[in-house]
């Protein structure tokens, strides 16, 4: 879809003369975890979550001699730059001796109100603590509620609701139930009605106005659930991460959510005992998701060692992100325009660029920025000072011109946001140079699938944006078309298989293009021929070659999965025909194509059309020079009227584009913008 211009930059770049401005700024928006206290505290189940004046709320439970007489603290960190702070620990009223060691405890914020809670050692009651003080001061416990049969407990959680959720013993593995704090009670038990799993490792709730999400673990799998409070109802989703046998242990989900990013942050801690596979770890592992649903497969935190997970939170103020464990705690500073180490704008340094985009890879922008007298140097990150060029930092490119008669007001807009992959400096008697080439981050879709994930009868839509979450990709735009609602019988994302090809496969069943435009958005298209034209040359043009292939298909068979029950040698197909195309060559030019994930002819068919049209695109190849427009996306449809001879060719076409190259050089004054296009 084009980009949006105001009609004075429009009329710019239709015009003879022409003045080309760029910008370009320079940004670290990346989270640099590093160890900033260590407490050391004996690694144990544990919860937080900020209190309403800011301060930081942590609960324990101690371990270790006999599990049912331990002791439930808590502490307060309401200046996390003092260590001893975080050293701290204080044992709850009635909670010295009594507590069950492996039931998990957790803390929540309920409006001001602070609800902390853990299992009676020997009672088995499930015991609560408030305070109305920030945790300042504590009341005494009360009893929430007495699993059935006096169970133990194996995770607590509250989402700050005045609520409380929790794995329990039953016949045969594990239940939750959950209470409300109403009245001044709590509400009897309220199991659910999902199936029983055969461990538990501990859980976490988040509460989104309508919906509680719970996500829990057995010990190996990763589950994933929601509950309804209006009707009581439970339902089950797909796991996050199943089990990889008993190889990989899964333990004590942490759910939290970043305003600064607008993400929800699940942190596990993943173990291995080496004894299948001789590898000893515990540590966190980091997912993220914007829709509680879609997960990414995250990255890990190996420099911190815990069996029982971690808690990301906020500071008060928002300038900072904490990774909370027992034995250590990791700081990031948040991205701030008005910090200089992450933020710098070098409009005035740029003096030439290529930007690269194409279908099927990341786009590529290969940026020559002026360091006289190294005026850059100092603002290149080392692995102890980071700063705004870094690999992997962001690079936010805008184009435009000078707008207005006589031209005179600079107005750009956006054209694409990549990251730095090499830093290079060039530097001769004569100049001295800083080049840097990135790529979009569509580059993540090529990083490798860890943990093999399958899906069953899920919809073409869900599992677009399944695979892209798990490649950190949130943000997408999806066609609203039929086949999008489309179910697939079975899905397979593959261990060590890059996203891209799981993202490619499905695709290409369903005949989808896709890039990722200026603002880090997939943009998925179904392409039509019925789609029409943004944008039109004809005085711009500087170089036209209008051209065509003939080598393509003009008769196509699909094959999908054979129908089940039918006649021994039965086939499940579908065919498209090219008859002008056929009747202009006098030739059959056969295409057979296979995927059992069709099972209907009805799929058949419709993807034997869509095959036939990207043959019929192919047969135009057409390019064209023209200045530069920032206007212009891939997959946008433009016409192409060349004038009559004998000035021009005659030729005139609707083509899509398929191929960016845009090129900007100060000193030769160049801002050329070269279009490879395809029939539409």
């Amino acid at each position: 879809m084009v980009r949006n211009l105001t009609s004075a930059l429009t009329a710019a770049i239709s015009a003879n003369a022409r003045v080309p401005v760029v910008a370009v700024t320079l940004q670290d928006q990346l989270q640099h975890f590093a160890l900033y206290q260590s407490p050391n505290t004996q690694d144990g189940w544990h919860g937080a979550c900020l209190a309403s004046d800011g301060s930081i709320v942590r609960v324990r439970l101690s371990r270790g001699g006999n599990a049912f007489t331990q002791n439930f603290q808590f502490q307060r960190v309401t200046t996390p730059a003092q260590a001893s702070q975080w050293a701290s620990w204080t044992t709850l009223n009635n909670g010295s001796g009594t507590m069950f060691q492996d039931g998990g405890c957790a803390v929540s914020n309920n409006g001001g109100t602070l609800w902390a809670f853990a299992q009676n050692g020997s009672t088995n009651a499930l015991r609560a603590w408030s305070s109305t003080t920030n945790a300042a001061s504590w009341n005494s416990p009360v009893t929430v509620l007495t699993p059935p049969a006096g169970a133990l407990i194996k995770g607590i959680a509250s989402a700050g609701n005045n609520d409380v959720f929790f794995l329990y013993d039953v016949s045969g593995g594990e239940a939750i139930g959950c209470s409300f704090f109403s009245g001044g009670s709590w509400s009897s038990l309220r199991s659910w009605t999902l199936a029983t799993i055969a461990s538990g490792s501990g859980l976490d709730v988040w509460w989104d106005g309508t919906l509680y999400w719970l996500i829990y673990s057995d010990g190996y799998t990763l589950y994933e659930a929601t509950y309804q409070p209006s009707n009581t109802t439970w339902t089950q989703l797909p796991p996050i991460a199943p089990a990889t046998s008993t190889a990989i242990g899964r333990i004590s989900p942490r759910l939290s959510f970043d305003s600064t990013t607008g993400l929800y942050n699940l942190i596990v801690s993943e173990v291995d005992s080496g004894l299948l596979t001789g590898s000893v770890y515990s540590y966190p592992r980091v997912r993220q998701s914007r829709d509680l649903q879609h997960w990414s497969s995250g990255f890990i935190l190996h420099d911190v060692t815990t069996l029982y997970s971690a808690v990301e939170l906020q500071s008060s103020t928002n300038t900072a992100a904490y990774i909370v464990s027992m034995p250590s705690v990791m700081q990031s500073p948040n991205f701030s325009q008005s910090n200089a180490q992450q933020f710098v704008d070098v409009s005035g340094r740029v003096l030439s660029y290529q930007r690269l985009e194409q279908l099927g890879h990341p786009a590529r922008l290969e940026l020559v920025l002026d360091n006289n007298q190294g005026a850059l140097s100092a603002l290149v990150s080392s692995a102890s000072n980071y700063q705004p060029i870094g690999l992997n930092t962001f690079v936010v490119l805008s184009e435009g011109y000078k707008t207005g008669s006589p031209p005179s007001t600079p107005e750009t807009v956006q054209v694409g946001t990549y990251h730095i992959n090499q830093i290079i400096f060039e530097r001769s008697p004569h100049e001295n140079q800083l080049r840097l080439v990135a790529y979009d981050r569509s580059r993540n879709l090529d990083l490798l699938n860890r943990f093999q994930s399958s899906y069953s009868n899920q919809t073409v839509a869900w599992l677009i944006t399944e695979i892209c979450a798990r490649a950190g990709f949130f943000l997408l735009s999806l066609p609203a078309t039929t086949q999008m609602s489309q179910q697939v019988p079975s899905f397979v994302l593959l261990s060590n298989q890059s996203y891209r090809r799981a993202l490619d496969e499905l695709c290409s069943t369903y005949a989808l293009e896709y890039f990722l435009d200026q603002s880090e958005t997939l943009q998925f298209r179904e392409l039509s021929a019925s789609d029409g034209s943004v944008w039109s040359y004809q005085p711009e043009v500087e170089l036209v070659s209008f051209g065509s292939d003939d080598l393509r298909g003009n008769h196509i068979i699909v094959t999908g999965k054979p129908p089940t029950g039918g006649q021994v040698g039965a086939l499940t197909t579908g065919e498209a025909y090219d008859d002008v195309n056929a009747h202009l060559v006098g030739l059959e030019r056969l295409i057979h194509h296979i995927d059992p994930k069709l099972t209907t002819t009805a799929q058949c068919q419709l993807k034997a059309g869509f095959l036939l049209a990207q043959e019929q695109r192919a047969q135009t190849a057409h390019q064209v020079s023209v200045p530069a427009n920032p206007a212009l996306q891939l997959l946008d449809v433009i016409t192409l009227s060349d004038y009559n001879a004998p000035q021009g060719s005659g030729q005139s076409s609707n083509c899509r584009i398929v191929r960016s190259t845009v090129l900007y050089n100060a000193e030769q004054a160049e801002f050329a913008h070269t279009l490879d296009l395809e029939g539409v």
